[in-house]
């Protein structure tokens, strides 16, 4: 009488004895996921018995507990029978590790309350496991949690937004604000032998300026899309920054540390880092590139970490330390007294050599956005180059290749009309993106760095092409 129906796995078996139901609240652990959604469909009759939604529901806590997300992530209680199984699917099959470090960064800065709640509306982001699959995976699990990192103010939420023709757009859904994902990389690009299908190379114009989030800056792609995420949670404003001024030190000089920590591969965090951010910029000629070591735990009580800088044309980097960490002692003290337990972290990446020449300075203090600006126009005219030294970028440019005595000159009265409009244009495009909130005005004092000029500013860069002459 009736249908029968003979599964491919065997069931739950007790002295030779097959289980038909187990009347106990964890009984679904009986059953792998995949039986779980095998037997919903081929036995609905179990349906109300052993898989309702508060089933299901615990079954997606024990998922998150196992894989150490249950303090970062959690589910909203209304999701249904199908969204919790959805759930389940992403929590246990996915690697979460980039978007909850994120999240525990994003934390202790005010942005978030964790665990963060993915809501329904969150879940529908991707209508199927198809649409899922469609996106990157670091990308396809940000759509769904990014919107609960609120950096306050007209900064607004860290959301990506489909395009209906495709594509996404980062933090707001404007023109300008599209993410260039997985973007064609040269052969000889550093990025390209070391990049990852399901957390691949993000190109982007998005940086800070004014109080807002804005576009058009410096083309910058960063080698992964975790590394762009992580970058713009850490481009905020913060409490207590300090950092070192630059040092000069040839990449080969005290056994190759700086050459070693540069040609490794941009996701691998080094010796004594928690965390590695790298991004270039394609289209400086020569290009430019920054990694930044993450020294802190992801959700430590401040932030420190290395900036190295270098070009293609030249062995000698810039080196700089920065910290969130509360100063101690005299402000006209040196870095290694004001930020004792920063520089406790230093040495693990550079060694002791380079660490000390790094530290043994008086540091460099950041400042409000505005702060030193004295007549209320937000400080463009002290970032002008004719207002520093006379010498624009391209006379800088000249002087590496030993031609900089007459073109560079007549090139900045060329430009001196729309110096003003470019300058605003370039100045705080993500100038904290990796220096944890560096001001425009400390950056015309030669504080900050970021993604304005390729995460320094013109006066540093200036002062590292001469060392590189």
């Amino acid at each position: 009488m009736g249908n029968n129906h003979t599964a491919n796995r065997h069931g739950a078996v007790i002295d030779e004895h097959t289980l038909d139901f187990l009347h106990k609240n964890d009984r679904d652990a009986l059953h792998t996921r995949s039986e779980v959604g095998s037997l919903r469909v081929t036995a609905g009759f179990l349906l109300e018995v052993d898989f309702s939604a508060a089933v299901l529901s615990n079954r997606l806590n024990r998922c998150l507990g196992a894989k150490g997300l249950q303090t970062i992530i959690a589910f909203d209680a209304q999701l249904d029978r199908p969204l919790l199984l959805k759930a389940i699917w992403l929590v246990d099959t996915q690697q979460w590790s980039e978007v909850a470090n994120a999240l525990k960064v994003a934390a202790p800065k005010g942005f978030c309350q964790l665990p963060i709640t993915v809501a329904v509306a969150d879940m529908q982001r991707h209508d199927s496991k198809q649409a899922y699959l469609a996106d990157v995976r670091v990308i396809a699990l940000w759509k769904m949690v990014g919107r609960h990192v609120n950096f306050g103010g007209d900064y607004g939420r860290f959301e990506l937004f489909d395009q209906a023709g495709g594509g996404v757009r980062a933090i707001k859904d404007e023109p300008g604000f599209e993410l260039g994902i997985d973007p064609p990389l040269p052969p000889a690009h550093p990025f390209h032998p070391h990049t990852i299908n399901d957390n691949p190379p993000v190109r982007s114009t998005i940086g800070r300026q004014g109080g807002s989030w804005t576009a058009g800056g410096d083309e910058t792609t960063d080698a992964s899309a975790s590394s762009f995420i992580m970058g713009v949670i850490l481009d905020s404003s913060a409490a207590n920054l300090g950092m070192t001024p630059w040092v000069y030190v040839d990449r080969h000089a005290h056994g190759g540390v700086l050459d070693g920590l540069l040609t490794q591969s941009p996701h691998q965090p080094p010796h004594g880092c928690t965390a590695v951010m790298a991004y270039r910029l394609d289209n400086r000629n020569p290009p430019e590139e920054l990694r930044v070591l993450l020294l802190t735990h992801f959700d430590g009580p401040f932030v420190a970490f290395v900036t190295l800088i270098t070009r293609a044309d030249t062995t000698m980097v810039g080196v700089s330390a920065i910290t969130t960490e509360p100063p101690v002692g005299d402000a006209s003290a040196a870095f290694k007294d004001r930020r004792p337990s920063t520089v406790s972290l230093v040495g693990g990446p550079l060694g002791s050599t380079i660490a000390d020449m790094v530290v043994n300075q008086q540091e460099k203090v950041a400042e409000e956005e505005g702060a030193d600006d004295d007549d209320g126009d937000g400080g463009e005219e002290d970032d002008d180059d004719g207002a520093d030294d006379g010498d624009s970028d391209e006379d800088m440019e000249g002087d590496i290749d030993g031609d900089g005595d007459g073109d560079g000159q007549q090139q900045e009265e060329d430009e001196e009309g729309e110096g003003g409009e470019r300058e605003a244009k370039r100045r705080g495009w993500r100038t904290a993106r990796l220096h944890a909130g560096w001001s425009t005005a400390t950056l015309v004092g030669g504080v900050g760095g970021g993604r304005m000029d390729g995460g320094w500013n013109r006066e540093a860069r200036r002062s590292y092409r001469m060392q590189c002459t």
